[in-house]
């Protein structure tokens, strides 16, 4: 099973999951209500992936580790992407993903709503509010240059909601909206190891 950073991983709830410091009482009731944990950008032991657990309220977040045996099913961002579930929504926040779609669609590019757009979507528990952006991830790769990148960011600005890009890579990930003003300067990149300062070069050729 191929696992990535913003995949949604079933389980069957809280004693799944392994942690060093004592696991709070909501962590159990938010999986009681919705048992899903989305894969974190850190590395873990053999036979393990790093995971967080989704609280009721915005600053309430759980790091911990799951044994990849207990994954009871995978909802990757791409597949949302491919299911267009968001007709079944009535919120506008879902119908901008047609937009985005319509966009990014015809260049073949990989992407997928994860955050709280994403999480309701695979999970159809309703976190997202008035103030909720949408964040999506694009795989990309070498030829995705610089003025395809400003082209993008420009378009999806026209939106009633803002919407954070994360252009994902196999070394790790990046913001769209810093990569296209970055002009040659370093963009913060983060990796299965931490975040740093990187140059990146994408599109230079």
């Amino acid at each position: 099973m191929e696992l990535n950073p913003h995949d949604l991983l079933r389980i069957k709830g809280a004693e799944e999951l392994i942690s060093h410091t004592p696991i709070p009482n909501w962590v159990e009731e938010s999986l009681a209500i919705s048992p899903y944990v989305v894969i974190r950008r850190s590395r873990a032991a053999t036979g393990q992936v790093a995971v967080g657990v989704r609280g009721p309220e915005r600053n309430k977040r759980f790091p911990a580790f799951l044994p990849i045996d207990s994954i009871l099913s995978r909802i990757s961002p791409e597949r949302l992407a491919q299911e267009k579930g968001w007709h079944n929504h009535s919120k506008m926040i879902f119908q901008c993903l047609d937009r985005v779609s319509d966009l990014l669609n015809p260049a073949s590019l990989t992407w997928g709503p994860t955050g709280s757009v994403g999480f309701e979507l695979a999970t159809g528990q309703e976190v997202v509010s008035k103030k909720s952006d949408i964040d999506i991830l694009i795989r990309i790769s070498e030829d995705f240059t610089i003025d395809f990148a400003q082209k993008i960011e420009k378009e999806l600005k026209k939106n009633p909601y803002r919407i954070d890009v994360q252009l994902e890579t196999k070394e790790g990930a990046f913001s769209l909206s810093e990569y296209t003003i970055s002009e040659g300067r370093e963009v913060l990149f983060r990796t299965m190891d931490g975040p740093f300062l990187k140059e990146v070069t994408l599109g230079l050729i």
